[in-house]
């Protein structure tokens, strides 16, 4: 029995250590929790003081919002792109000095040319193609030539489609312009009358006849003489007296010499001392005058060079100027008689008299176009100021009339 209740108590003993170690142990657990517990920082509590949730993470604080920029002030609206508009119409240049002798002398011209053009655009205010076949007919009428017309015309198609200009007054500046352009030659002689080196500084005339030789001689040896030039006169139209005779009552007029030889004498006789005799008196220059000769007659184009062989026998590189003397009346024939003499001597300057009894002051660019050679003179009266030294532009306002 004894065995039996040791056995009991030391199994209770062995259990109640057991559930003391474990006692102490809770006891000293307890303990060290409060102590911690005692320790820590209070905790932090959720809404309505509840305890917070220990293990969530703490959570960033949230960033500064940074600054709005200002709100760019609205741009305004582009305004409307006007519509294109017309070009304005080109600004006159400044007009062109015409006196009225020059005027006058081309009212003919200006009064066909001009007042057929006027009844043209009247008909015809805007472009089109019939406009530009009755424009050839009128250029045609002013004899400015086949072969010049037709491209005067042909360019003015071409850049008046390109603007669209309003008919009457854009084709008579573009076709004044087109005219100036073909005079371009025409102009780049400078002063007509400026004499070179060489004494004395001889002048053939040249031409058909009854062009005007002789009194446009007369006219240009007063306006030398007028500048104080000393000036001899040779009457190499022997052919015909009532021309020696002119020349010497022009003589008489500007107070110059006159050389002249028997009747029917050789004319290269005639200018051949005339220029001796120019060297002799040591005078400025000399004005051969020579007689008419048909372009179409080539013995008589023979003479004429003779002529110019004697006067450069007279003096080494003479004549220094053969200008030849055109009746403008005869319109288109001017033209083939300056290619034909040009052929022959040289042509160095044109002289276009009569214009003043003519409708047909368009042979003037018809020639220089055609020829490229200097018109010296052109002749608007009967008077010696009335030979005129060629302008192109004053020419072409006094014949269309028109300010530049």
């Amino acid at each position: 029995m004894e065995s039996e209740w040791l056995g009991t108590a030391i199994a209770v003993l062995g259990t109640a250590g057991v559930v003391i170690f474990f006692v102490v142990a809770l006891v000293k657990a307890r303990r060290r929790r409060r102590e911690m517990f005692a320790e820590a920082p209070a905790r932090p509590t959720g809404e309505r003081g509840a305890p917070a949730d220990l293990t969530a993470r703490p959570q960033p604080e949230p960033e500064p919002e940074p600054e709005s920029e200002p709100e760019p002030e609205p741009e305004p609206e582009p305004e409307p792109e006007p519509e294109p508009e017309e070009p304005p119409p080109r600004e006159a240049e400044p007009a062109v000095e015409v006196d009225a002798a020059l005027q006058q002398g081309l009212a003919r011209t200006n009064a066909s040319l001009l007042g057929r053009l006027n009844e043209l655009f009247t008909r015809r205010p805007r472009l089109d193609p019939a406009l530009f076949d009755e424009l050839e007919e009128v250029l045609l009428t002013a004899d400015v030539g086949v072969s010049l017309t037709t491209r005067l015309v042909g360019e003015l198609r071409q850049s008046l489609a390109k603007e669209r200009a309003d008919a009457a007054d854009a084709v008579r500046r573009a076709l004044q312009d087109k005219m100036a352009a073909a005079l371009a030659s025409s102009n780049a002689g400078g002063e007509p009358l400026a004499l070179g080196e060489a004494r004395p500084w001889v002048i053939l005339f040249v031409g058909v006849n009854g062009v005007g030789k002789t009194t446009t001689i007369g006219k240009v040896a007063a306006k030398l003489r007028g500048a104080g030039r000393s000036v001899v006169l040779a009457a190499g139209d022997t052919f015909r007296a009532a021309a020696v005779e002119q020349l010497v009552v022009w003589g008489e007029r500007t107070g110059c010499r006159v050389i002249r030889g028997e009747a029917t004498a050789d004319p290269a006789s005639v200018i051949f001392n005339a220029i001796e005799h120019a060297k002799q008196v040591q005078a400025d220059v000399v004005l051969a005058d020579t007689a008419g000769r048909l372009h179409t007659k080539t013995n008589l184009m023979d003479e004429i060079r003779k002529v110019k062989r004697a006067a450069g026998k007279a003096r080494d590189g003479a004549p220094d100027e053969v200008w030849l003397v055109v009746d403008a009346t005869t319109g288109q024939n001017a033209v083939q008689q300056a290619r034909e003499f040009h052929q022959a001597l040289g042509v160095t300057g044109l002289v276009l008299t009569k214009l003043d009894g003519t409708a047909k002051g368009g042979v003037v660019v018809a020639i220089g176009d055609a020829l490229q050679l200097p018109v010296r003179f052109i002749g608007v009266g009967e008077t010696a100021e009335d030979l005129r030294p060629f302008v192109a532009e004053e020419f072409l306002a006094a014949m269309f009339r028109v300010a530049r």
